[in-house]
C-alpha cells in the first residue's frame, strides 16, 4: 500500500514540476496563434520524463533532460523514435531535449510539413527550445526530414540520418500498393505519371540545392546490402546531387547485415553520431550561453591520445574533485571519445585544499606518476579560505600561477585546463555585476599562460538567475548534488568537444620569461621534515596517530609528522628560497603559534579553522612570502594562548 502511495506522490511531484516547467516558458507565447494542445501523459522514457500531448489529435511528445544545456538545444526525431535511439540517450545525457510528432504515414507531403511547422512553433514557445535543432530521420522519416529542412534551412542545425528514404519512387514505389496509396493520397497526385515525375523528392535539386547553399552538415548511417532502401537510389544519389553544389554527406557505412534484408543492424557509432550533433546543434558560444575560453586549446593531448594510443590525465583539486561525480563522467567521456586509447587517470583531489596547497605538492602527487598529457585543476572554491585575508586575491593568484608555471616549465607539451567551480559566496558577487576574486585571479593566470578555462561559477549563477534551477533545491551546496554534478559534466564535455574539434596543431606551450607575480609559488616544493631542529616538546613521528577521535583525511594522519600538544614547543628550519609555509592537520587541538624569520619580531597565527571541530583538516598556511632570494631561518613555537588548543601537527614543510 505504501509503495503505491509513494508512487502516486512521485507522479504528483513530477506533474507539478512539468506544469511549472511549461508555464515558465509560455508567458511570451501568442496564445491566439497556438494550435489546440492537450498535455495528457507523463511517462518514463529510458530513465527520462516524456511529456506526451496531442496537436489537433496528432500524437507528439518531448523528452526532457535531467539538466538542460544552455540555450536548450534539441534533436527532432522524424520516425520510429523507439528504434536506434542510442544517440538520443547520449544527447539527453548532455542536456538535449528530444522531440517527436507523428506524421509518419503522410510520407513527407506538404500536409506533414505543415504539421511540423505547428509542432516547431509549439515546442519552442512552450518549452523554450533553441531556434535551430538537429533533425534525425530513420528510414521513411527521411522524406519529411529532408523536405522540411529545405523548407526551413534556417531552423536546422544538422541532419543525422539512419538509412533514410530520399526518393519515394525507390521506397515505397508502386511495388508496395498500400504505402503507394498513401503517397498518392497525401501528395494529391492524380495519376501515376504525376507521381513518378514529381520534382520535390529529397534526391532532387529542388530539395538539395537550398540545403547545400545553407551548408547544413549531413551525416548518414547506411548498409551496403540494404534492399529495402537501396543506397544507390537514395543516399548515393543524393550525394551525387550535393557534390554538384559543393557539398557532401558524411557516411558511416555498415558493409552487410542479414536483418530485414540489410535494412536493420546494430547501430555502429552512437558516440560519434552524438558528437556530430553536439558539435553542430549546441547553441553557439559568444551569445551568453557558453562559459569557456579555449585559448591555446588541447591539440597536444588530443594528438597524443590519437597517435600513441595512451594518455595520462590528472585531476587536481579539492573535495569536488576528490568526490565521485563529474570526474567519473569525464573519464567515461574520454574512453568513448578515444576508444583505442588506454588512459591512466590520476585522481589528485584533496578535500579543503586550494591553489597554494596544490602548488607545493605537484612534485610528489602529480609529477611522480609520470608525464601528464592533460591536467585539470580547480581551486576557486577553496581559495575562498582567504576571504578574511587582506591579501586574499594575491594568495589566489600566486597559488594558481604556482601550479600552472611549474607544469609549463617542466612539461611544455602538457595541456592545462583551469575550472572555476562555484561557491555560494559567488552568487551575490555575480548578481552585483562583479567577479569573485578567486575566479578573477585564476582567469588572469589562464590568460597569461594560454590555458583553456571553464567558468562554471558564472554559468551556475546565470542559470539560477534565469530560473533554470535553484541553489537550494537543485544544486544544494558548493558540493554539488548529482544534478549539479551533471551540470558540471555537461559543460566540461561541451568545452572538450569544442577544443578537440578545433583545427590546431600540437606545439610546445610558451613559458613567459617573467612570472605574472614574482611572489607566486612556481618553485613550490616540500621541505624535508628531518631537517627541522626540534626542541621543548616538538617530535618527529614516523607514523603520527592523532590522539583525538576525529576524521583524518588520507595522507594527513598515520604518516610522518612533526607534532606537539604542548605550549612552548619550538622548531627552527633553515632554507633557501623566497617563501615558507606549513601544511597542517588542523583538528580540535590545533593551537595558536608564533613565528619569526631571520630574527625579526614574532608574529602570531591562530591555526584554528571553521572545520577543525569536525576533522583534522589538511590546512596549508603561508607564513612568509616575498622574501629576498637566499638563505633564511624561521623559528616556530606554540604559545598555549588557548588552553584547550595547544597542539600543532605539521605534515609537510612548504618551500618556494
Amino acid at each position: 500500500m505504501n509503495c503505491h502511495k509513494n508512487q502516486r506522490i512521485r507522479w504528483a511531484i513530477l506533474l507539478a514540476t512539468v506544469i511549472c516547467y511549461s508555464i515558465s516558458n509560455t508567458f511570451a507565447a501568442d496564445w491566439n496563434n497556438l494550435p489546440r494542445i492537450r498535455e495528457k501523459d507523463l511517462t518514463d522514457w529510458n530513465g527520462y520524463t516524456k511529456i506526451s500531448f496531442t496537436l489537433d489529435s496528432i500524437p507528439a511528445y518531448v523528452v526532457v533532460p535531467t539538466v538542460a544545456a544552455p540555450g536548450k538545444p534539441w534533436i527532432w526525431r522524424t520516425s520510429w523514435p523507439d528504434y536506434h535511439f542510442e544517440v538520443d540517450l547520449k544527447l539527453l545525457d548532455y542536456g538535449f531535449h528530444v522531440a517527436y510528432v507523428e506524421v509518419l504515414d503522410l510520407l513527407g507531403s506538404d500536409k506533414a510539413l505543415d504539421i511540423m511547422d505547428r509542432f516547431y512553433d509549439h515546442v519552442r514557445s512552450r518549452y523554450g527550445l533553441a531556434e535551430k535543432c538537429a533533425i534525425e530521420p530513420n528510414s521513411r522519416g527521411g522524406l519529411h526530414a529532408y523536405r522540411y529542412t529545405a523548407r526551413h534551412p534556417e531552423r536546422i542545425a544538422c541532419l543525422l540520418g539512419d538509412v533514410p528514404v530520399m526518393d519515394f519512387r525507390s521506397w515505397p514505389s508502386p511495388r508496395d500498393p498500400v504505402q503507394w496509396a498513401h503517397i498518392m493520397q497525401s501528395y494529391g497526385f492524380r495519376n501515376m505519371d504525376e507521381a513518378m515525375n514529381y520534382d520535390g523528392n529529397p534526391v532532387s535539386d529542388k530539395i538539395l540545392a537550398p540545403i547545400a547553399a545553407a551548408r547544413i552538415p549531413l551525416r548518414h548511417t547506411i548498409c551496403l546490402n540494404d534492399s529495402v532502401v537501396p543506397v544507390k537510389e537514395n543516399t548515393f544519389r543524393a550525394q551525387e546531387v550535393l557534390r554538384k553544389y559543393g557539398w557532401d554527406i558524411d557516411l558511416v557505412i555498415v558493409p552487410e547485415s542479414k536483418e530485414l534484408n540489410g535494412h536493420h543492424f546494430p547501430f555502429p557509432d552512437a558516440f560519434e553520431s552524438a558528437q556530430f550533433v553536439l558539435e553542430h546543434a549546441s547553441v553557439p558560444s559568444g551569445k551568453g550561453t557558453e562559459y569557456y575560453d579555449l585559448r591555446t586549446g588541447l591539440a597536444n593531448s588530443k594528438s597524443t591520445f590519437e597517435r600513441d594510443k595512451k594518455g595520462r590525465i590528472v585531476f587536481v583539486g579539492g573535495s569536488i574533485t576528490h568526490n565521485r561525480g563529474w570526474r567519473d563522467e569525464l573519464m567515461k567521456y574520454f574512453r568513448e571519445r578515444f576508444p583505442e586509447t588506454t588512459f591512466d587517470f590520476v585522481a589528485s583531489g584533496i578535500p579543503s585544499v586550494g591553489s597554494a596547497g596544490h602548488a607545493f605538492r605537484l612534485e610528489e602527487d602529480v609529477f611522480s606518476r609520470g608525464v601528464p598529457d592533460l591536467v585539470f585543476v580547480e581551486a576557486a572554491v577553496n581559495d575562498h579560505n582567504y576571504d578574511t585575508f587582506p591579501d586574499g586575491p594575491d594568495l589566489a593568484r600566486r597559488g594558481m600561477e604556482g601550479v600552472v608555471r611549474q607544469i609549463r616549465a617542466k612539461y611544455p607539451m602538457t595541456d592545462v585546463v583551469e575550472m572555476h567551480f562555484i561557491h555560494d559566496n559567488d552568487l551575490p558577487v555575480w548578481n552585483e555585476g562583479k567577479v569573485p576574486y578567486p575566479v578573477e585571479e585564476h582567469e588572469k593566470v589562464a590568460e597569461y599562460y594560454g590555458c583553456p578555462s571553464l567558468n562554471l561559477s558564472k554559468e551556475v549563477a546565470d542559470r539560477i538567475v534565469s530560473g533554470q534551477f535553484t541553489w537550494k533545491d537543485d544544486f544544494k551546496n558548493l558540493h554539488p548534488s548529482p544534478y549539479g554534478q551533471r551540470v558540471y559534466a555537461n559543460s566540461m564535455i561541451r568545452m572538450l568537444e569544442a577544443a578537440f574539434r578545433a583545427e590546431t596543431l600540437p606545439k610546445s606551450h610558451k613559458l613567459p620569461k617573467r612570472p605574472l607575480d614574482n611572489q607566486s609559488y612556481f618553485r613550490g616544493r616540500h621541505g624535508k621534515l628531518e631537517e627541522a631542529v626540534l626542541s621543548n616538546g616538538f617530535t618527529l613521528e614516523q607514523k603520527w596517530e592523532p590522539e583525538l577521535k576525529q576524521e583524518v583525511r588520507a595522507g594527513y594522519g598515520f604518516c610522518p609528522a612533526i607534532t606537539t600538544r604542548m605550549a612552548g614547543a619550538e622548531m627552527k628550519f633553515t632554507f633557501n628560497g623566497t617563501a615558507f609555509g606549513l601544511f597542517l592537520a588542523a583538528g580540535r587541538d590545533t593551537g595558536v603559534m608564533e613565528y619569526s624569520t631571520d630574527g625579526a619580531p614574532f608574529r602570531e597565527l591562530d591555526t584554528w579553522t571553521p572545520w577543525s571541530n569536525a576533522l583534522y583538516l589538511p590546512w596549508p598556511v603561508i607564513l612568509e612570502s616575498g622574501l629576498k632570494p637566499g638563505k633564511h631561518t624561521i623559528t616556530i613555537r606554540t604559545t598555549g594562548k588557548v588552553k584547550e588548543r595547544q597542539g600543532l601537527h605539521i605534515i609537510h614543510i612548504l618551500l618556494n
